[in-house]
């Protein structure tokens, strides 16, 4: 027995409306409300030269997740603040040139969490920035304890070796 027009009409109907529901799904744009975001994000959000992104629980490996704020330069201005206000370093004129040549090497180095200063200070009232030159981006990853801290070590390895 053959299937009546209807009947055909109305299953991919039914299957175009599922496929369009697990795409907007996988697709749409999340945000964090700004409450959410991380002070360095807020302090960076509306600086011109300097595109200020938030990312809540980025995927680290498969076990481990971490809030990242990301602040990358558009232009020359924006990047001599942010390595202004986070001492960043000039390269030496060997590295330059492998960033010159396109590597992205990533640099990483901790910042503290807040300008406060504690009497007593662990390992985990510190951030850790990622610094890609090439890119002219800072990555700012919020650990929170060991495991987080080895494996955001072990992701920017991975990322500054694995191009």
């Amino acid at each position: 027995m053959r299937p009546k027009p209807k009947q055909i009409i109305l299953s991919a109907v039914i299957f175009l409306a599922v496929l369009g529901v697990a795409l907007a799904v996988r697709l749409w744009p999340r945000t964090v409300p700004f409450d959410q975001c991380s002070d360095l994000y807020k302090q960076y959000a509306d600086m011109e030269g300097i595109d200020a992104t938030f990312i809540k629980n980025f995927k680290v490996n498969d076990t481990v997740f971490v809030d990242v704020t990301l602040l990358e330069a558009t232009d020359s201005m924006g990047w001599t603040s942010l390595k202004k206000d986070f001492e960043v370093p000039n390269l030496p004129p060997d590295v330059q040139q492998f960033i010159d040549n396109g590597e992205d090497l990533i640099f990483v180095k901790v910042i503290p969490k807040s300008t406060t200063t504690d009497t007593i200070l662990d390992l985990y009232s510190f951030n850790l920035i990622a610094i890609s030159h090439l890119k002219r981006t800072l990555t700012v990853f919020h650990i929170k304890n060991k495991e987080e801290l080895n494996a955001v070590r072990h992701y920017n390895y991975d990322k500054s070796t694995n191009q």
